[in-house]
């Protein structure tokens, strides 16, 4: 057996171990979540679900400069959007609390409200949403890269 074919076996060994898994895993349905004018405040929240998971839509204060994570809706109106899936060992996570804050009751890992992390042992926030605007309503379109 030459190098090629030991290099295409063991390619194909390990694609096969793995799945496929993280190569292209497919976009889950959109889902049509609101109108931003139901989160009539910043930090005001609205709970739905997107590709089996509980996920929260919430207006985040307007930011100095462009973040992925942040759909602009208007000069007014910034949206983000997450799992509420705990990053460290996939508990659900509670909505934010008065002071904006998640705390995970599993193990104690920390996010703001808007999903991105304060402290472990997560070591990432919660995965984040790709919002869109259709029609005047906000639709979850597919994850974020990490």
């Amino acid at each position: 057996m030459n190098r090629r074919k030991v290099n295409t076996a063991i390619l194909g060994s390990a694609m096969l171990l793995v799945g496929g898994q993280g190569l292209s895993q497919p976009t889950p349905p959109a889902v049509r979540i609101g109108e931003p004018t139901q989160l009539s405040e910043v930090w005001a929240d609205l709970a739905f679900q997107f590709a089996g998971q509980p996920a929260l839509l919430v207006r985040v204060p307007a930011l100095a400069q462009a973040n992925p994570r942040v759909l602009k809706v208007s000069e007014q109106i910034h949206l983000t959007a997450y799992s509420r899936v705990c990053t460290h060992l996939g508990c659900t996570v509670p909505l934010p609390d008065r002071t904006q804050n998640i705390e995970c009751a599993c193990h104690g890992s920390r996010f703001r409200a808007d999903g991105s992390l304060v402290g472990g042992p997560a070591d990432r926030p919660l995965r984040a949403i790709r919002l869109e605007l259709r029609g005047g309503a906000v639709w979850a379109v597919g994850w974020l890269e990490d």
